[in-house]
């Protein structure tokens, strides 16, 4: 916790209302100004709740039945702020005019801060701005617009046309900003929702918000409102910089795919697609450190050279195939790994499964390849069969030794006649501590 009761206090003395939020974006603490600031938060805000459900409580009191539908674009927007944050921004609730400042904890969390400004002016909503700060209006290199209480359009600077190609004889005084983005939109659909973003984006001073244009342009929009509800916007031109991102976004995304692959590839056995030695030995190990009931198995298949003599290369490969299908598909689950070793060997490691239900599973394994369809891979194919060694432990095992001890107990069942299993118990001494 970053914030002490003192400090919340102290802040709670200077008017400024203070909301801790943990790095998992769950509420942590708040004071008194908080819940007067934000009256819907009483008796309703806990510590642990994600900000995200306080932003739908937030929402749920400001919205009109017309918003409502896009509550959770609002509540989206609203989490990527509190993530992004760098600059104050400022927005009315509940009749007081709130700058919100956000600081970000050296451990991922957040403390977020409200300061009571000025509270809204009650002049007429049809108050106008100075004459002077409309013929300002031509001297800013960005797109520039004024909006009255109504939020349309009374003055609009040369630049602002072009950004949003304007025809010269195009109305735009009088027209509200979703109006003019709903002309530029006519000949298609939007790819987002852009009157909720224009609505959202409104209603925070300072916070910029983006907005989409046809042809893959996008600009970046930042308000500030005045006395009588009068807005002035900014409109900047953020098409290169959104290119950018979105393609280092699909690189990164094409990376972690790559990566994903590459690991994939790492830990398969390339013949029968199943885990590898590699991937074995480490899920192995890492069951082995549960401290529950641990069972394996080491499967060989019987006289495997005399297959590849006879039928060769190809048939005893896709006899490789069959055999780890059928193993995965009687000895697979959650907790389990079948993985082919190497060669004609293949492994299957049985977390939390008891001797008993391990030999069952061999039993139902050998069973399943008596009913395999041999002579689809070869006319005189009749069957292939395998040597099982089973071995099991209780409580944390050392996954090396019990494979040992697996592979014990398949010689045994091998030197027996194979076409069989044989089962050894985990020495007492290979038990890791």
């Amino acid at each position: 916790m970053i914030l002490t009761r003192y400090l919340l206090d102290s802040l709670d003395m200077l008017g400024i209302a203070a909301c801790e939020y943990d790095a998992r974006l769950e509420a942590v603490s708040w004071n008194d100004t908080f819940l007067q600031f934000f009256p819907e938060d009483g008796g309703a805000i806990y510590a642990g709740e994600p900000y995200a459900d306080n932003l739908a409580r937030f929402y749920r009191g400001r919205l009109s039945p017309e918003e409502m539908p896009e509550i959770e674009r609002y509540v989206a927007e609203g989490v990527a702020r509190h993530v992004n944050q760098t600059q104050p921004f400022e927005f009315i609730h509940n009749g007081r005019r709130l700058r919100a400042s956000s600081l970000r904890a050296p451990e991922g969390g957040r403390v977020r801060l409200w300061q009571c400004l000025d509270a809204p002016s009650q002049a007429s909503e049809s108050a106008a701005p100075a004459p002077p700060a409309i013929d300002a209006l031509r001297f800013i290199p960005d797109g520039a617009t004024i909006l009255d209480a109504s939020d349309r359009i009374i003055a609009a600077n040369e630049a602002f046309e072009q950004l949003y190609d304007l025809p010269r004889d195009h109305p735009v005084v009088g027209r509200t900003l979703d109006e003019i983005i709903a002309w530029c939109w006519r000949d298609a659909s939007p790819a987002g929702a852009w009157r909720a973003a224009i609505r959202n984006g409104l209603r925070y001073d300072g916070a910029p918000f983006e907005i989409e244009l046809p042809g893959q342009r996008w600009l970046r929009v930042i308000a500030r409102h005045g006395a009588g509800g009068i807005g002035f916007f900014t409109h900047a031109d953020i098409t290169m910089a959104k290119r950018q991102h979105i393609e280092l976004t699909e690189a990164q995304a094409a990376l972690r795919r790559a990566n994903a692959e590459l690991a994939k590839l790492a830990d398969t056995d390339g013949l029968t697609g199943l885990a590898n030695r590699r991937a074995f030995m480490e899920f192995l190990a890492t069951e082995g450190r549960k401290g529950r009931p641990l069972s394996l198995l080491a499967i060989d298949v019987d006289h495997f050279k005399a297959i590849n003599d006879r039928f060769g290369h190809l048939i005893g490969d896709a006899c490789l195939k069959l055999i780890g299908l059928t193993v995965a598909e009687q000895a697979g689950g959650p907790g389990r790994l079948v993985a082919r070793i190497g060669g004609e060997e293949f492994g299957v490691v049985l977390g939390g499964t008891s001797p008993d239900n391990a030999r069952e599973i061999a039993l139902a394994i050998r069973a399943a390849l008596a009913r395999a369809p041999w002579r689809g891979l070869h006319p005189h194919l009749d069957a292939a069969t395998i040597s099982v060694g089973l071995c099991s432990g209780e409580g944390p095992v050392d996954g090396a030794a019990l494979y040992a001890c697996a592979d014990e107990a398949l010689y045994a069942a091998k030197h027996n006649g194979r076409d069989r299993i044989e089962a050894r118990p985990l020495p007492v001494a290979r038990l890791t501590a």
